[in-house]
Order: structure tokens, then sequence, then C-alpha cells
């Protein structure tokens, strides 16, 4: 089985014929060669490649909302195949029907996805020591998180060593790693307000601390893997 959009195939009638092998994304590693020297040299990105995940289907006999269900397997979405992971995705292949005996239809999906994945479990920390430190434990790959901040003024932020600055707040605001964008409590775009990069957070240890003042400071994430 799995959710596509956060509706199951067995939901929609489908029947998984083929349980998918998933393995990671290559990671991106550029090969130098230079001449003189023997082997190469690498050059490491620090990025990973998307990924192919088919699935072999075929319609539950006595399925008769065909055209609902194709229309449901197009574009894009999140892919999960245990509701605890999840892979932003997109559907590549035209999806064709085959007969195969009876009221039974097989196909193939092919899911294009994201090389990194998230918990659908979202975790809130709420930070109510300056400085704290949040410990992230089962993640693998760096997190994007929200972070919301109620305060007035000058506010300055450093997470992991790496700071950014909140200038002439009033109220709260809503910072999103992920879409880097900053709302206010109107949903108003605010990211005029930000200087330098919008925070990550990493598995293991997170150093928090803040200066200015800040009456509330949560921070939302997902466990990412690769």
């Amino acid at each position: 089985m799995f959710y596509w959009k956060n509706i199951s195939s067995e939901e929609m009638g489908l029947v998984v014929s083929k349980t998918p092998t998933i393995s990671k994304g290559k990671r991106n590693i550029e090969k130098l060669v230079i001449p003189g020297r023997s082997g190469f040299l690498t050059i490491d990105q620090g990025t990973y490649e998307s990924f192919i995940i088919p699935v072999e289907c075929h319609f539950n006999k006595g399925v008769t909302n065909q055209d609902e269900i194709l229309a449901w397997l197009d574009g894009s979405g999140k892919l999960s195949f245990d509701n605890e992971r999840r892979w932003e995705a997109v559907i590549v292949n035209s999806i064709s029907l085959e007969k195969v005996i009876g009221f039974y239809r097989s196909f193939l999906i092919q899911f294009e996805c994201q090389p990194i994945s998230e918990s659908i479990t979202e975790y809130t920390f709420m930070v109510e020591d300056n400085p704290t430190t949040l410990n992230i434990s089962g993640a693998t790959a760096q997190m994007e998180p929200v972070i919301e901040i109620t305060g007035s003024g000058d506010v300055q932020v450093n997470i992991n060593n790496k700071t950014f600055y909140l200038y002439g707040i009033e109220g709260k605001y809503i910072l999103d790693s992920k879409w880097k964008i900053i709302t206010d409590e109107e949903g108003n775009n605010t990211s005029n307000k930000m200087l330098y990069d919008f925070p990550l957070l990493v598995p293991g240890i997170n150093e928090i601390e803040y200066l200015g003042n800040i009456s509330n400071f949560t921070i939302k994430y997902r466990l990412a893997f690769i």
C-alpha cells in the first residue's frame, strides 16, 4: 500500500502488485582528472539527485472509479509507504492500462522523488531559556524549520553559529525556511524585515540563542532523512 496526496491506494481500490525497493538519491560528486596525476580528484557538492520509485499496481476486482483513480494519479504531491515518512514527488510517466484477467487491469506508476524525505509527524520546540539547546535524534539530514517569533524592535537570532536579524518587528512573525518567506499574523509577506539566511537545523545538538525583546519563540520541524 502507498499514500499519495494523503489518500491511500487501498482506499482508492488499488492493489500494489510489487513492493518497490527504495534507495537514496545519488550524491552529486564531480570527478576531475588532472594531467600528470594518477587517479582523480573529487568535488563533493553536498547535494543529492532525485530518484525514481516505480510502483506496479492493479485495480481491485469490481472497481468502477477508474477515471477518478487516474485523475488522482497525476501531477505532484506527497508520497508515503508507511504513513511515517514522506517524499515530495511528481508522477513522470503516462499511465497506461493493460487488461490482465477479468476486471483486473495493471499499470505502472513512476514517482520521481526529491532526495530528502521527512517525517509526517511535526515536532514543536519552545525556546524558554537563552541560550538553549535542541537535541534532535533520528534524523540524518538537515531540516528546514518553521520559526514563530513574537517580539518588538530589532532581534538577533543565532542557530548553530549562523545569525539572522529581524528589524522593526511588532507582534508575531512566521519564518518558513523551506519556502524562504516571512509572514505576519495576517499572512502578509514581511520578508523585507529579515537580514541574512533562513536557519537550518541539524541532526544532534542545535545551539540556539538570541538578543532582543522576544516574548515567544517556537521552532516547528520534521525529521529529515537521506
